[in-house]
């Protein structure tokens, strides 16, 4: 790292790189996922309600992907070095992990609507959803729950732990990182309340949604909600 002409610390190139590379194929698996929705009519008049929640994940992660290329390109310097600012390449590093956890939460959506209705169409009138972890013992199948144990802790690696840790290792000091924990609240509220709705209008008809703001408050632990 080096600093520049006002004291603040530059960031390497090879670091804004990386980052970019990461959302590039972030992108990549986005536009596949939302591909294969397509391809299998998820997206069309019947399949789009059973299909909600991670059909907004994949949008939201594809527009903080769009919004992490776009801080992490703007940092860089018109130079003959391309050495990054430190405030857009924190806002850019931080929203990187943002959209992967989008990705995470598209894929587990996906995934558990999937064994859902499978379970459902094999076990017609035995399981009428998925409401306790008790449910998933009677499944016998405890790679299950180890599974969605990973995806929980990838989830929460994502959303929580990469981001702190970004802020901490990060080339803003003092209290601008207060600043920069104001941007990644700015981010995830409206996010959340986006995920509620859809969520909401999901598994409203089957009679087992809470109200919207406790699906709200929900979300900040949103691998609680995978087991419901």
């Amino acid at each position: 790292m080096a600093s520049d002409q006002h004291g603040g610390t530059l960031v390497a190139l090879n670091v804004t790189r990386t980052r970019v590379t990461v959302l590039a194929f972030n992108l990549t698996i986005i536009s596949v996922m939302l591909s294969i929705k397509v391809a299998g009519g998820e997206l069309g008049q019947h399949g789009l309600l059973a299909h909600l929640s991670s059909t907004a994940a994949l949008f939201v992660g594809f527009c903080l992907t769009l919004l992490g290329l776009w801080w992490l390109l703007l940092s860089q310097n018109l130079d003959a070095e391309g050495l990054s600012q430190p405030w857009p390449f924190t806002l850019g590093a931080i929203t990187v992990y943002l959209a992967l956890s989008q990705t995470v939460t598209a894929f587990m959506h996906k995934y558990l609507v999937t064994v859902k209705t499978g379970i459902e169409t094999e076990l017609p009138g035995a399981i009428k959803g998925f409401q306790s972890l008790a449910r998933y013992e009677e499944l016998g199948d405890p790679a299950l729950l180890i599974l969605l144990g990973i995806g929980g802790a990838t989830w929460v690696l994502m959303t929580y732990v990469a981001p702190l840790v970004t802020v901490l290792r990060g080339p803003v000091r003092g209290k601008g990182r207060w600043l920069i924990a104001g941007y990644y609240v700015a981010l995830q509220a409206p996010i959340h309340w986006v995920y509620a709705n859809a969520w909401y209008l999901a598994t409203g008809p089957s009679g087992h949604s809470e109200s919207l703001p406790m699906l709200f408050a929900l979300q900040y632990m949103q691998p609680v909600l995978w087991f419901r």
